[in-house]
């Protein structure tokens, strides 16, 4: 029909192909999804199991790497926690030293030159 007359609009296509349109129902025709591009495709049940299975293995993997990761950093916060606490025992040495210089008069020496 539309190599018979290519000038015809699209609706009118639609019209003679299917009968008049209106606006409770519409026709539609050409590119688009069709029933069959929702449903997926038509894979067979073995090939759905093994991906399946192939997706549980990543996750049990996934899974596996992620409790390792997690030891890890649980390992290095605690690291880090020793190393904080060293810092506080320093610092509070520091200020003790500081402290008892600051009680010391200061020594003066006097060297001969001659």
């Amino acid at each position: 029909m539309v190599q018979a007359d290519p000038s015809l609009p699209t609706t009118d296509i639609v019209e003679k192909c299917c009968g008049p349109q209106s606006h409770s129902h519409v026709f539609g025709f050409g590119g688009g999804l069709k029933a069959k591009d929702l449903k997926g495709g038509t894979s067979s049940k073995a090939e759905l199991l093994s991906v399946l299975h192939s997706n549980r293995e990543d996750i049990k993997s996934l899974n596996e790497e992620n409790k390792s990761l997690n030891e890890e950093n649980k390992s290095l916060n605690d690291r880090l926690s020793a190393i904080e606490d060293e810092k506080k025992e320093i610092m509070k040495m520091k200020e003790f030293f500081t402290a008892q210089q600051s009680h010391v008069p200061p020594i003066t020496s006097y060297v001969s030159t001659e």
